[in-house]
This record gives structure tokens, sequence and C-alpha cells, in this order.
């Protein structure tokens, strides 16, 4: 399921459907051992769960535990998912300009963080209608400056955090403590740039020393040793777009030089050897502007889609065609993530 990065809404929560009737037989067969039901229900979407929390007091008690949440997260974030079929067709699509209230920055197993135009940030599961405000992190916006965030899960202390940076200054935020802690800023790596990629325990974000964009490089956050480091990129220092491609970090790197793009993978983190380039797009952009900030995803039929302003890019490396998507009435970039639904709740359970 895909969400956009920018979207309208106001309403982030509906009441929930009324308990069950407290004397309202269990219908379930005695004579089905627990281990088969709990295997039976941890595999079904999350929408039927909902309705079965109201089968009977001890299902509710299952569906809603902390074990249950995990295993049923587990069998849904080993599905793999993919992007739609596109359709090839020769119509441009003009999409009406829309009230945007929320930012999108970041989707972790269930939960998106948000920001609203006051700076306001929550934890929300839409699937389960529930959301969490997130109290104030007292950190001063910067004149010419803008906040940037990174969303994540910390599975060595089992802890969803949202991470601020501020030019000079970072908070964390800990969803299992419920609070911001001011933490190190990364040091001679540059401005963070755009919202940071969530990859196997760790935050990645394009960095540049230069006010012209044209030097580029990357740091990490890892969430459980709270530690910056600078990951080594393949080659040069061009302008790049950080991705994530079958849950590996991945990089967009447009040439200063040429007209090309190249797309590469990492796997081992610590190894710049490990870089593998997947392929080169030779496509010549209107403005490099137009290729700052972008996002990037692979179909399932293998074709590569480049979304950024004004227009989409699909590329197929069977054949090295290209074609175009036009969005032109949109004043921002569309940008999207991959949601996946759960029954993860935007605050602690403990």
């Amino acid at each position: 399921m895909l969400f956009a990065r920018k979207f309208n809404g106001e309403n982030l929560v509906s009441d929930e459907a009324s308990h069950q009737n407290s004397n309202r037989s269990n219908p379930a067969n005695p004579s089905m051992p627990t281990e088969i039901i709990v295997e039976i229900l941890s595999r079904l979407p999350v929408k039927s769960l909902l309705k079965f929390r109201c089968v009977s007091k001890s299902w509710l008690a299952l569906i809603s535990s902390s074990e249950f949440i995990k295993s049923h997260l587990s069998l849904s974030a080993n599905n793999k998912i993919h992007l739609r079929n596109i359709e090839e067709s020769n119509l441009d699509y003009l999409m009406k300009n829309l009230d945007i209230s929320f930012l999108f920055e970041g989707s972790v197993n269930g939960l998106i963080c948000l920001v609203n135009r006051a700076k306001n940030i929550y934890l929300w599961n839409p699937t389960i209608r529930k959301y969490k405000k997130l109290p104030d992190h007292k950190i001063e916006p910067k004149p010419l400056s803008r906040s940037i965030y990174g969303f994540g899960y910390d599975k060595i202390h089992d802890d969803y955090k949202v991470v601020l940076y501020n030019f000079d200054e970072v908070a964390m935020y800990s969803l299992k403590n419920d609070s911001w802690r001011r933490i190190d800023c990364p040091r001679n790596e540059g401005r963070l740039m755009n919202t940071g990629k969530f990859v196997n325990g760790k935050l990645y974000w394009a960095t540049t020393n230069d006010l012209d964009l044209r030097v580029w490089s990357i740091t990490s956050f890892d969430l459980t040793d709270e530690k910056w480091r600078k990951v080594e990129r393949p080659c040069g220092n061009d302008v790049l777009v950080l991705g994530v491609l079958e849950s590996n970090l991945s990089i967009m790197i447009r040439s200063n030089a040429t007209t090309n793009i190249e797309v590469w993978v990492i796997k081992e983190y610590e190894n710049k050897e490990s870089w593998m380039k997947m392929f080169t797009i030779n496509y010549t952009l209107d403005r490099v502007e137009y290729f700052i900030a972008q996002s990037f995803y692979l179909t399932k039929r293998g074709e590569f889609l480049i979304m950024f302003r004004p227009y989409n890019i699909i590329y197929d490396s069977n054949d090295n065609s290209i074609g175009c998507l036009d969005l032109r009435t949109f004043d921002f970039g569309l940008l999207t993530d991959f949601y996946i639904q759960s029954l993860v709740f935007p605050f602690s359970q403990n």
C-alpha cells in the first residue's frame, strides 16, 4: 500500500467500535488448540482482526497482546511489497491542488510519522485508527533553516524513535519513554537533507557541505548505539537521492557532467566495495533542481519509477525504454512511501 508524503487530512482518528457484551459466549471451538487459533489469526488482515476482537474477551486479549502484534507484524513484513503494475497510457493526468495539512516523515511497521504546519508531530496507525501527539521537543526553529526528521524502530530496545535535526541541535523521541532528549550532532558531515530513510535499525540521510548542492555524501544514525557515521558512497560527489529497494539502502545519482542517472544498491554497509550498480538511465533533465528531494521505486514487473517535479519517469531496464507520467498541476513533488498494515499501537503498552 502506498502513502503520499504530502496529503490532506485533519481527522486522524475516529471512535473505536464499542467493546463486546461481556455476557457474550465464546464461539471459539473448544476442541481447537490455542496454538492453531493463534496461527490462523496471525495470518489474517488487520481489518478482519479488528472485527474478531469482538468475538470474546479471550480473543480481544489475544489480538491486543504485544506478543501477538509482533508475530502478526513479522508475517506481514515478510510479504514482498511492490508497486502495482503501471499500465501504458498516452493520457496526461491533471490532478487537483490540495490543501495540505500534514507532511509525511516516514512509515515503520504500520506507524506513520506526521508533522503539521504548526510543527506538531504525530504517530498514527491509520489501520486501527489510533494516533498520538508527541510532547513538545523544545527546539526553536532557526532562521533560514528547516527541521529534518527521521523515524525508525530500535529492535534491541523494542522502541520506536523520532529524530529531529535542526542545524546545530538534534533531539530524539522515545515512544517507550514518551519523552525527548538531546543527542550529539553529526560532526563535519554537512547538513542533513530531507527525510531520513530507515533500513535495518539505522536512519540514513543525504548530506551536503556545499551551498550550491553539488557535493553530496551519506550520513547514518544508529538508533541503538546512537552513533553518527559516514557511509562511503560508490563514486564521485554528485547529487544523490536515497531510497530503499528490496529492504536495502539504494542511491540514485545525477551526474553533474552528464545527463546520466545511475542507480546503486548496497548490502554490506561497512564495505564500500559492496555497492552494486543496478543500471544507468540516459535522460536529459530540464533543470538540475528538479532532481533534488525525489524518490524512486521498483514495480512488480521490474520497471523503475522515478518521481520528481513535474514529471515521473518510468524506466524499463529490459529494453531500456523510458515513459513519462505528467502530473503538472501539483506545486510540490509527489513523494510516496510504502505502508504495511499492522496492529502496532502509536503509544507505549508498558
